[in-house]
């Protein structure tokens, strides 16, 4: 065969055989979706049978190698159910915070609006009879956790996590109440009258809608009277029998009117 033929022919072979080698190396978009989907079914088994560390790196893995995937953004946020399954409430807060962050209009935002409010709300102090009272440690979780519930409430009034949401809600500003009038109490036992009247009725401000106002009220009512604010304490105490004729505490100030 001439030269010049035999060097055109193995040229061509050459780029024939680079060419299939390309295409069978070069991942099809097919090929990335449905590896995507592999992995991502991997890792939600891994997650559905409580294998949460396993789970979390799978979903990790379907995150850093198929970004641009559908699966990408519920990897996100299974990342971050894998935290507070672990007990990483402080790093599940923030995986929920960054998924909100990235994807404001995915469907699952309300569900990891609530789950960040519950991560803040795992982290509350607890009660255990060899530590102080819950009431008197902390309450920056507390505080975290009535913020992100209240902001839930507030965006996603249709989720269904409404009900478990409000419960919460009304737990953690319970929670905030007592800790406020824990503090008025210790002002009242260091002589420290207006600090302590001045903690309570941020209480009525801060939570007009909780049942525990009465408590405060009367507690600042009592207040009110050892500061010898006379009049103050009066109304104070009418107050509590107007507003809340059947609590407990309207009882209290009927027969500390009637004394004074």
């Amino acid at each position: 065969m001439n030269p010049i033929k035999t060097n055109i022919l193995l040229v061509l072979t050459m780029s024939i055989v680079c060419s299939c080698a390309t295409t069978k190396t070069r991942p099809s978009y097919l090929d990335y979706s449905e590896s995507a989907r592999l992995l991502f079914q991997d890792a939600t088994k891994a997650f559905d049978r409580e294998r949460w560390t396993d789970a979390q790196n799978l979903f990790n893995e379907v995150k850093a190698e198929f970004p641009y995937s559908k699966y990408a953004p519920l990897a996100e946020l299974r990342i971050a159910d894998c935290s507070f399954e672990l007990g990483s409430h402080a790093e599940a807060a923030v995986g929920y915070q960054h998924f909100i962050k990235l994807y404001p209009t995915h469907p699952e935002a309300h569900y990891a609006a609530f789950r960040k409010g519950e991560s803040y709300y795992a982290q509350i102090p607890s009660d255990w009879f060899l530590t102080p009272p819950s009431f008197e440690k902390d309450q920056t979780a507390t505080r975290d956790a009535r913020a992100a519930l209240g902001h839930f409430l507030r965006v996603f009034k249709d989720s269904k996590y409404v009900p478990k949401a409000t419960e919460l809600y009304e737990e953690v500003e319970a929670a905030l109440i007592r800790h406020e009038m824990y503090v008025a109490e210790f002002y009242l036992k260091r002589d420290k009258k207006k600090a302590a009247a001045v903690r309570l009725e941020s209480v009525e401000r801060q939570f007009p809608n909780s049942p525990l106002i009465p408590d405060a009220m009367f507690l600042k009512a009592i207040t009110l009277l050892e500061m010898g604010k006379m009049n103050e304490a009066k109304e104070t105490f009418n107050d509590i029998i107007n507003l809340y004729a059947d609590h407990p505490q309207a009882k209290r100030a009927k027969k500390y009117l009637r004394a004074l």
